[in-house]
């Protein structure tokens, strides 16, 4: 895989994985309350789970599809 190759298919995950973050955190719901509960950190409002829940779990996401992607163009050098 070429360098541009790569590049674009990060980008094009990136994308992908916005709706996927929105239903994992909603269906992480009883996870954020339960943390809430134990730190005291509001994670979930009356509208749903606060902006950084969202981000945490799209960075994860992101994170391992970046680290499996890499980890498939090293194999390929």
């Amino acid at each position: 895989m070429r360098i541009r190759t790569l590049v674009l298919l990060l980008i094009g995950t990136a994308v992908l994985l916005v709706p996927v973050a929105f239903v994992g955190t909603f269906l992480l719901a009883p996870f954020w309350g339960w943390l809430e509960g134990k730190t005291g950190i509001e994670m979930i409002g009356h509208s749903g789970a606060a902006d950084w829940c969202f981000l945490a779990v799209y960075g994860v996401l992101l994170s391992f599809v970046s680290i499996g992607l890499g980890a498939q163009w090293r194999s390929r050098l």
